[in-house]
Parts: structure tokens; sequence; C-alpha cells
């Protein structure tokens, strides 16, 4: 099977956890056959997932990115299952080197826990820490350690002065030292359980995705919540003289855009409409309109007057929904481009709702 993604690490990018970026890209976004270096979009594209399932090919003012390839995939769905793997492996193609995380790093923690013991021992030598372990053989060593701490006496049993061997000294010993790595406290390591299995890999795959949903969930609860507080100690919103809501004639309309022209009777409506709520810009833009118009009168507008259809942007309500949305702590930081193409999705299914659809469909089939 053909690949078209490829997961890769972005080199010289590094996050707040001291971790290498990584994401995925289309094959055409490679700058060269070595595929090494990677062409990257700027900020301003606003939707950098569409461009990479759709191959959009790079533009003038794409960056170039110094990049290692971590596995490649035929499909989308497949590179997004490869880029979980690569969170925890350094190479998806190695079987054997499979405990990498992105937190807490394998050699800080070995660090603290050797730092640990030497304080334990009261020693004054000044020898260098022994090379860090492998990680797969990390958790094994914590829970010796834990062991070590908790039987004081095995510790005692065993001579300061032993000849120590590092685990990746691979036979070669170090002089005589104060004890510094947790192999040398006497405890024997079952040798087969350091090595992660498959299940154990799935599993913990599974279980960081489902924390990464529960924070999710938690931060849209945790604004609605603030949201209904903020409406419990609002005073109500009074509702401005001769505007009715959902707007069911053209004459209607315009004599409420009239009405929109005095700066309050603006902030009245804008309040009011913004008080319908929405967890997303579609979701609340579908919302708003729906509380604002009639279907009927949806159907003789678009946005921007195609198609023989009056042009709604140019009404001072389009200045009221897109304030409503900047009103919801859930949309606030909604850009008007986003607003226009949330609105633009309403107009176009405007045609469809009410039974407009059934309709039609029922009307197809008689002439058939």
């Amino acid at each position: 099977m053909v690949s078209s993604f490829s997961v890769v690490e972005f080199v010289d990018e590094v996050d707040s956890d001291g971790c290498k970026k990584m994401d995925i890209i289309p094959f055409e976004w490679f700058k060269g056959t070595e595929r090494k270096v990677c062409w990257w979009p700027p900020v301003s594209l606003s939707n950098v997932t569409k461009a990479v399932k759709e191959h959009t090919p790079p533009a003038s003012n794409w960056i170039a990115c110094n990049v290692r390839v971590m596995g490649n995939a035929a499909s989308y769905a497949e590179a997004r299952v490869k880029l979980h793997q690569a969170e925890y492996s350094s190479d998806l193609t190695d079987t054997e080197n499979i405990s990498r995380k992105k937190r807490p790093s394998a050699k800080i923690l070995q660090s603290q826990l050797s730092t640990q013991l030497q304080s334990s021992e009261n020693s004054d030598s000044s020898e260098e820490l022994p090379p860090t372990p492998p990680n797969q053989l990390l958790w094994p060593a914590v829970r010796e350690v834990s062991n070590h701490f908790q039987n004081p006496t095995a510790q005692r049993g065993t001579s300061p002065t032993a000849t120590i061997t590092s685990p990746t000294a691979r036979g070669v010993a170090s002089s005589p030292a104060t004890v510094t790595s947790p192999t040398a406290l006497g405890l024997s390591r079952p040798p087969a359980r350091g090595v992660a299995s498959p299940t154990c890999e799935a599993m913990f795959t599974k279980i960081l995705t489902v924390l990464e949903e529960v924070k999710e969930t938690q931060r849209v609860h945790g604004k609605m919540l603030n949201v209904l507080l903020k409406k419990q100690d609002g005073s109500m919103v009074e509702v401005p003289e001769g505007v009715v809501l959902p707007l069911k004639t053209q004459a209607d309309l315009e004599a409420l855009d009239q009405k929109l022209g005095d700066r309050s009777v603006m902030s009245a409506v804008v309040a009011m409409v913004a008080d319908v709520g929405g967890t997303s810009i579609d979701d609340a833009t579908r919302r708003l309109t729906k509380y604002i118009f009639s279907n009927e009168l949806a159907l003789e507008y678009n946005l921007f007057g195609r198609h023989g259809k009056k042009k709604f942007k140019d009404l001072r309500i389009f200045n009221v929904v897109y304030e409503a949305l900047k009103n919801n702590p859930l949309t606030s930081k909604v850009n008007q481009q986003e607003a226009e193409r949330a609105l633009s999705k309403w107009f176009t299914g405007a045609r469809d709702r009410g039974g407009q659809r059934a309709s039609r469909i029922h009307q197809k089939m008689a002439t058939v």
C-alpha cells in the first residue's frame, strides 16, 4: 500500500515540557527526497488539519522546518494512531524501545533518584553518577528504590566500599565508591518485568486518550458554569420596546434594522439574543439565527446577496449576531471570517428546514 502521510518530529522545536513537537504531514510537504526538511504553513492558516487531509500544496509564504520521520501511513486515520504511538516511542519501527513518554523525563527522574540515594548515604565522594539506565529498566528500578527505603537493614548489609557495576557498563566494574546505583542495593530484579508488553502499551495509550477527553470536557463545563454564575448574578435583560423575535416578514426585519441604529437598542438586543448560548461557533450561530429569523424569512437572504437573494451582511442584524458570539464565553475568540462562514452555512441549509427537503423529495418522486 502506498504511503501518503508521515508522522514527523520537529527537531528544532521543543514544548514547555522539554519534549520535541510532533505532527502529521502529507508527502507533498517534504522538501527534497531525503525527507529531512518539510514545509509548514504559517499561523494565518486557520485549518491545518484540513490542509493535511487534502494534501494542499505548499505556498510561497510557508516556512521550512527540520524534521525526523517517525513513521509513514497510507491514510490520515492510520497516521493519527501512529502519532499517538510516537508520543512514547522513539521509533515507530522499533519494537524494543517502546517506553518513551512525554512526562516525566526518564533522565530527570533517574537523576532525582540518584540524588536521593547519595543524600541517604551522606557520601563525600565526588565520583560522577553512573550512566543512565535504559528506559525499559526505569520503573523496576523505582520499585527497588522504594523497597530500599522501606527496608533500611537491606542497605546496611551491603559494604559501602563494594565494587559497583553500572546497569549499562556491560561487565566493566567501577572503582570502590559510595553506592549510587539502585541495582547495587543487594536486591534482585526480575528480568522479564522491565519490558512493556503490547497489551500494556495499548492500555496506556487508551488511558491517555480518555484523560485528554476528560480534560477537554472539564474545560467546557467550567466555562459553562462561569456563564451560569454570571447570569445568576446579573440583572434580567429588558426586551426593547417594539422588538418581537423571531422576525417573520421583510417589513419586520427592516423596522428592526432601523431601530438598531440606536446604540442602546443595539446593546439591549445583543444581550437578549446572546442569552440563547451555544457551545461552539456553529452551534451558537445556529441557535442565534433560529431565534432571530423565521424559516420563511431566512429563505429570502444569504450572506452576500447571491443568486437573486438579499444581502444579509449589510444589515445591522449581522453585527447583532457577531457581537452576541463575542459575548458568549465559549465563542468569545471568534473572528469575523469564522462568523461569516457559520452564517453562510446556516443560510444555505434554510431551504431544507421546515419540511422543505421532504417536500422537494416528494415532488421529485411524483414527477418520475
